[in-house]
């Protein structure tokens, strides 16, 4: 029976065929991970996965990071070199093995310095970013299943924060409170935690600080964990206290979140779903603080393919994994963004993160 790493190459192979290349050239991380199902560091060492449209995957890596493509359910030709030797001789038996030349693909995640090793007179190369989006966008069921198991334990974490939310307490301390409670809930891994209070979450992407919480303040908690390499992400905007003009935004931009979930469903323009949320804030002159796109693909990277953007044509897909997370930023003053993640369904979506409460006024 066709295991998972041959199948996903199998139809690399014939895309690849159908772009006019040669073959696509892949670093550590999300893309290997996915054809290969080893998880890599991409480090200062050469490190590179080869897949030609006719042949077997061959590797030039490290070796003491070898020791697992060996072990890989896909057969895989590897080079490997170590620290004394260097990595020129693995990438002379590479081309040996498979005379790298004509049109070839290539990642955009691979360092410029390790493409010194393989630019030579007759190889042409090609961003493969679209290819190798396009195929992960749609999930399959293994990694809905992954995707689920993310959402469950990172709301369930979410749910211990109203009775962490007191005056005093650090943005620093609720975020360190919110990681510990997703690892033992079982998540495998947070890349990023943003705790955001008053002033600060007028900034979308701010670090977040030894400033502690003040009765009256908003706070942003935007936060992501992964479970089997896949990704949730989750945002809930809290209120400390009390603040009128907070809670209207709030009101404003959850109805917002709710018309564009609304709309969404496989065969739909992203577009679409961006304009439910945007034409509402606009409507309610809140449109000049949303300047972000109203969501992102997850997958194995958190960010990825479907970008939810205004007037994107691209159209959900059965099976893509995707956030809806409207905001208004106000500079100086408050920040409100309320996210969920959604699966495409031919007649709608599925929240995965629907377990979550987000009404105004849950928390207390």
């Amino acid at each position: 029976m066709t295991n998972v790493s041959s199948r996903r190459i199998g139809k690399l192979r014939k895309m690849l065929a159908a772009e006019g290349l040669d073959g696509v050239i892949l670093a550590p991380g999300p893309n290997l991970r996915y054809y290969t199902g080893v998880n890599s560091q991409l480090l200062e060492r050469p490190f590179l996965f080869f897949q030609p449209v006719e042949g077997d995957p061959q590797l030039v890596a490290p070796t003491l990071e070898s020791g697992p493509y060996r072990r890989a359910e896909v057969g895989i030709e590897i080079h490997d070199w170590d620290d004394m030797s260097g990595p020129s001789g693995a990438f002379a038996a590479l081309n040996k093995s498979i005379g790298l030349r004509g049109k070839w693909g290539c990642e955009g995640r691979v360092p410029f310095a390790y493409l010194g090793h393989v630019t030579r007179e007759g190889l042409e190369l090609k961003s493969a970013d679209i290819v190798l989006q396009t195929i992960r966008a749609v999930k399959e069921t293994s990694e809905l299943e992954s995707h689920r198991k993310a959402a469950r334990i990172l709301a369930s974490a979410y749910g211990k924060i109203p009775s962490l939310l007191r005056e005093g307490i650090t943005e620093l301390e609720l975020g360190t409170a919110l990681r510990e409670e997703v690892f033992a809930l079982g998540g495998e891994a947070m890349d990023f935690c943003m705790v955001q209070s008053g002033a600060h979450a007028a900034d979308p992407h701010w670090a977040s600080s030894s400033t502690k919480l003040a009765r009256g303040d908003g706070i942003i908690i935007d936060a992501g964990c992964t479970f089997e390499g896949y990704n949730a992400d989750i945002t809930r905007t809290f209120l400390l206290g009390s603040n009128g003009d907070l809670e209207r935004v709030y009101a404003d931009v959850l109805e917002a979140q709710k018309r564009a979930i609304d709309v969404a469903a496989a065969g739909v323009a992203v577009g679409k779903l961006d304009a439910a949320a945007r034409n509402y804030l606009n409507g309610r002159r809140l449109g000049k603080y949303f300047f972000h796109r109203t969501g992102h693909g997850l997958g194995l990277e958190i960010h990825e393919e479907p970008y939810i953007v205004a007037n994107g044509k691209s159209r959900l897909v059965s099976g893509m994994v995707f956030t809806v997370e409207p905001g208004a930023y106000m500079e100086g003053k408050l920040g409100v963004r309320i996210e969920d993640n959604l699966i495409a369904k031919p007649n709608g979506s599925e929240v995965i993160t629907g377990a979550l409460p987000k009404e105004f006024g849950w928390w207390r």
